[in-house]
């Protein structure tokens, strides 16, 4: 009956899974304040500090409390990194029956290389990881990841994202939506704790990631505690350099690149999904820890591929992307790196996704 009931609530719902899985790390702006500035030229510049002139000054957003760890992830997210770097202070790590980890080993003659599956938000029940995955990150050349938040500047990220993602022409959200798509935005970003007038100036696409962001912090999740985040954290302690496939600036622009359609419709499709949050996340949660890739898939991409605006959505975030992290994996592979390649999950699976695309290069994958 259970699930029965999950499918049928996730049916025609895939931003928010889309967003866990595969569009981006999503990269938060935690600086509180952000105040889009003008200088004597009348440039537009956005920082995460006050303008040298007040009279040129506009706070544009203000991070919500909410937008704050949770105090139990809080407390867990350094020691989430440090169970395989010190296990004589954690707990001990569990036991997954083989070929259950959503991870692949990869080789050709003599390349070799991981490929891992991420879930950018999660939560402490996540971990400690098992011993065969923090056994074969130990003993490879590098993480390899989407994007390195850890070491972007923050000061440069929020001038970035508020750039990509905030109008800076006097446009608003209430002139872009219909009455009806307005309505339901502001009945939604009540309910997420935040007033409608914080949002009002954001395009859509990062409205759309910010209402997804704060309703996955509403039951728990946290971004600190991904799986790529995890990884990146671990590598910091353990020294292992780290390779990007992609950049902060590449994933922003991404999305600011999306046409006015599809961010309007990805911004629609979040608010009749906020709601549901919480099943979304325990349905894919339950594929990821079955090492399950085309389930995952199953559960929001052919759905999504039946709307235009999803069609777009899913060319742009996954198609395209997956072809363009195939082809930096298979360099680095080349190029004699033993890499640990951590990737959002969504790109795994499928006929287009990673594995397959590595798979038609030569490369055998053995699940972990």
């Amino acid at each position: 009956m259970l699930n029965k009931f999950c499918r049928s609530v996730m049916k025609s719902r895939w931003v928010v899974v889309l967003l866990l899985l595969g569009a981006v790390v999503f990269m938060p702006v935690s600086a509180g304040e952000i105040f889009k500035c003008r200088d004597a030229m009348g440039r537009i510049a956005f920082q995460d500090g006050p303008c040298h002139s007040a009279e040129k000054e506009e706070k544009v957003f203000i991070a919500p409390s909410s937008s704050s760890p949770p105090a139990a992830a809080e407390k867990m997210a350094t020691p989430s990194a440090g169970t395989a770097a010190d296990s004589s202070t954690q707990a001990p790590a569990k036991k997954v029956a083989a070929g259950k980890n959503f991870a692949w080993r990869i080789s050709k003659g003599k390349q070799r290389g991981y490929l891992m599956g991420s879930i950018h938000f999660g939560k402490a029940s996540m971990y400690p990881l098992s011993v065969t995955l923090l056994n074969a990150f130990k003993g490879s050349d590098a993480l390899v990841v989407e994007a390195n938040v850890v070491d972007a500047d923050p000061g440069m990220l929020a001038q970035t994202m508020m750039s990509n993602g905030v109008y800076s022409d006097g446009t608003t959200l209430k002139t872009v939506l219909d009455a009806d798509t307005w309505g339901k935005l502001n009945v939604t970003s009540t309910s997420l704790g935040i007033p409608v007038s914080m949002v009002e100036g954001m395009r859509p696409w990062f409205a759309s990631m910010t209402l997804t962001a704060l309703a996955l912090k509403g039951i728990g999740l946290n971004e600190s505690l991904g799986i790529d985040r995890h990884f990146l954290d671990l590598a910091k302690k353990q020294r292992k350099p780290i390779r990007e496939l992609e950049s902060v600036k590449q994933q922003l622009a991404l999305l600011s690149g999306l046409s006015q359609k599809a961010q309007v419709g990805m911004l629609q499709q979040t608010l009749k999904d906020v709601g549901n949050a919480k099943v979304y996340f325990d349905t894919m949660l339950q594929s990821w820890q079955r090492g399950d890739p085309q389930a995952l898939d199953k559960l929001f991409v052919d759905d999504m591929k039946k709307s235009p605006v999803g069609d777009e959505l899913h060319r742009l975030m996954l198609t395209d992307r997956n072809i363009a992290m195939t082809k930096g994996v298979d360099a680095m592979l080349r190029g004699g790196c033993n890499c640990f390649v951590v990737v959002g999950a969504a790109h795994l699976g499928g006929e287009k996704g990673i594995i397959k695309l590595l798979q038609a290069k030569g490369y055998k994958a053995e699940q972990l």
